[in-house]
Parts: structure tokens; C-alpha cells; sequence
């Protein structure tokens, strides 16, 4: 029987951009080696002209081998995808490859393809990373046909999986998003920005895109500044000019919120540490590509409470767990409810601070990723042997 510790096992993100899943895969191949794992990481070559390899940093930063040789585009193109199956059939036979773990659709596909009717070929494992199952199109049938292994965020993408594809429950793993712990001492901006200590700071960390419903945001900071005008909100985020231009900048001049609203930028880093150590409070809207909403998890892990739609796996996220206590609170996508939400929040210290107390106790609990890690490597070894049973 082949044990999970004797095995070099390939991680593949079809993506050369810091976007959805990528840091939390990075993260999970870092905590698997961390655990004694041989854990090496596909390293895309396809970027876009002027695109700037974000993958690759910081693979580099947190210490993953990685191995080359595959373009890994994020988008179907036949011509690259049959490039890229010869030339990971050629890495799994030459560097004896027992297990595949792929993070998105592209590599999950091109991790199917390239293992059928291979000699030896290695197990598959699929993570996903939104709150709902994904499609039944052809490419997915295709690909979770010859999976041994899936781990999903959620119930309802777990149930979905086994639904829809016919998995056993044995075979799909049910793991919570996770989140690095953070240290709550340390420097934060406030002073950098212009605050003062009487002020209430309500952070919101969002690309800045149409979808993102900055109209919200900026009726919810209205309401919220009418009432308390010692409330102060920060954008940690950016967007390319004509979307700055015209979901920010316009319309907080229109609205006359100039004085409310600081503008950083995107912060990374110890600088976005920082950051989240200057809020009282932090609101999030809509999810993007990243479905576990990991900002929403590290303001967790920052002893923030939560402010959020019921969008995706949001509600989810802040429900109580074992204590039973409110770490956040999940309202309906309307002005008044949510901003009457944060009021509470900015009004009442005593509550703002078991809410925060509560969130950091969920991070720390149910988020923690090195118990994530050593989930995910017995998971990897029932999914060997269940593959070697099979075979027999």
C-alpha cells in the first residue's frame, strides 16, 4: 500500500494572477510541505504581454519548489491544452509523480486528460473554492469522471459534487476556508491616514469593479455619517482608472463624502497587516473571483467583526460555531438594514468587542490551517488507498 509520506505529489493552478484561489493554494501547498509533505508546485509559463507573474512571486516567497514546463493557461485553448498533456505526461513519468492536486477548472482538466491510460498514473484531487458545485458542462463531467478526490468549502458544494457526479460522501472533504494567524500588536495607519482616536473605522477590502456594487457602499457610508459623523471608511482596493473614476471618485464627491473616506490603495503584505490592524470594523459586500472570501476570513483572524451580505458562503462564514457566540452578521443586500448593522457596532464598544473577541475565536478554532493541512494529508491517503482498491 502506498503511504502519502513516500510520495512527491504536484500541486497545478492554471493562473498566472493573485487572484480567487490563488493565495489560498499557494498557502495549502506551503502548510502540506510544512507538515512533511513532497509537495512541488506547477509553475505556469503563460502570462500576457505587460502581465506581471504575481503566481510565481510568491511561490518564491514562501519557499514552494516549483517545476516548469507547462503553459497553464487559466481559459480553454485546444492548441495549449494538448501542449501542455504531453508535457505533463513527461513530468509525471519522469519525476514519478502519486498524486495531482489541481485548483481550477483549466488544470483539473488537463490533469484528466494527461493521466488517462497513463502507466502508473496518479491519483487526482480537485479543491474548489466556491460556496456552490460547479457546472455540468462536458469538461467538468470529463474531468471529475477520473477524480479520486475532491474537497469543497461547503455543504452545498459538497453535497452538489456528489450529486451531480455521482461521488461517493468518502470520496468529497468538507473543509472550511482557512486563514494564516495573525499577530494582533503591531503597527497600524491610522495616523498615516488622518485619524483620530475618536474616530470609528470601517475598512472594506474590494476590487473596484461594477459588479463589486460600490452604489451600496456609498449609500451605507451616507447613512452611516449622518448618524455618526466621527464614522470613518477605508477602500483597501484598487481598480484600473475609468472604474475608480467613475465608482469612487464621483460619486464621493457628488455624495459630499470626501471627509468620511480614505482612499489607500491596495495594500499587500505587512502593509495590509497594518491596515486591518487600523479598523474598529469591516464590511464586505460582494465576493469575487475568490468564492471563500478569504479578505473576510483574515479580518476574522484580525479580531474584526464582520458586517456582510448573504451572498455565497458569507452567512456561512459568520455563523456562531462551537462557542455559539456572533463573530459578524450576515443582512439583506439593503441600505438601511446593513448600515443600521454597522451603527450598532461603532455605537457600543462593549458589543464591537466580543464580536471581535468571537471572530478571532472562529479563526483561531475552525480556521486554523495547519489542522486544515494535516486534514487534507490523511484525506490524500484515503484517497491512495481507495485508488489502489479500485485498481485491483
Amino acid at each position: 500500500m502506498k503511504s502519502v509520506d513516500d510520495l512527491r505529489i504536484l500541486h497545478l493552478f492554471a493562473n498566472y494572477k493573485w487572484t480567487g484561489p490563488a493565495d489560498p493554494a499557494i498557502r495549502a501547498a506551503a502548510r502540506l510541505r510544512a507538515v512533511g509533505l513532497d509537495v512541488v508546485f506547477a509553475q505556469g509559463s503563460f502570462v500576457h504581454e505587460g502581465g506581471e507573474h504575481r503566481v510565481a512571486e510568491e511561490l518564491w516567497n514562501r519557499q514552494v519548489p516549483v517545476v516548469a514546463g507547462l503553459e497553464l493557461r487559466k481559459h480553454f485553448h485546444v492548441s495549449s491544452l494538448l501542449r501542455d498533456v504531453k508535457r505533463l505526461r513527461e513530468i509525471l513519468r519522469r519525476d514519478h509523480y502519486g498524486l495531482v492536486h489541481c485548483h481550477q477548472p483549466a488544470d483539473h482538466l488537463l490533469a484528466a486528460v494527461a493521466c488517462r491510460r497513463l502507466k502508473n498514473a496518479p491519483a487526482i484531487v480537485r479543491s474548489l473554492y466556491d460556496p456552490e458545485p460547479p457546472s455540468r458542462g462536458w469538461r467538468e463531467r470529463y474531468a471529475f469522471r477520473r477524480t479520486h478526490g475532491v474537497i469543497a468549502p461547503t455543504a452545498i458544494a459538497r453535497q452538489g459534487v456528489i450529486d451531480g457526479f455521482g461521488l461517493a460522501e468518502e470520496r468529497v472533504l468538507l473543509q472550511e476556508p482557512v486563514t494564516e494567524p495573525q499577530r494582533l500588536e503591531g503597527p497600524n495607519l491610522r495616523a498615516a491616514w488622518g485619524l483620530q482616536p475618536e474616530h470609528r473605522v470601517v475598512g472594506i477590502t474590494a476590487r473596484i469593479q461594477p459588479h463589486r456594487r460600490f452604489e451600496l457602499l456609498w449609500a451605507i457610508v451616507r447613512r452611516v455619517v449622518e448618524q455618526l459623523p466621527s464614522a470613518r471608511f477605508v477602500l483597501l482596493g484598487r481598480g484600473n482608472e475609468e472604474d475608480t473614476q467613475t465608482l469612487v471618485r464621483e460619486p464621493i464627491a457628488r455624495l459630499g463624502l470626501q471627509r468620511y473616506v480614505v482612499l489607500p490603495g491596495y495594500q499587500k503584505g505587512p502593509d495590509y497587516a497594518a491596515a486591518l490592524r487600523s479598523l474598529d470594523a469591516f464590511l464586505f459586500l460582494v465576493p469575487g473571483s475568490d468564492g471563500t472570501c478569504r479578505a473576510v476570513c483574515d479580518a476574522m483572524a484580525f479580531g474584526l467583526p464582520v458586517v456582510a451580505t448573504m451572498r455565497g458562503i458569507l452567512p456561512e462564514l459568520l455563523a456562531p460555531r462551537r462557542s455559539g457566540e456572533v463573530a459578524g452578521t450576515a443582512c439583506p443586500e439593503d441600505d438601511v438594514a446593513m448600515a443600521a448593522a454597522l451603527l450598532q457596532l461603532l455605537r457600543n464598544d462593549g458589543l464591537r468587542q466580543r464580536r471581535g473577541a468571537a471572530a478571532l475565536r472562529r479563526a483561531r478554532l475552525d480556521m486554523d490551517p495547519e489542522r486544515a493541512a494535516r486534514a487534507v494529508r490523511a484525506f490524500y491517503q484515503r484517497t491512495l488507498e481507495a485508488q489502489a482498491e479500485a485498481g485491483r
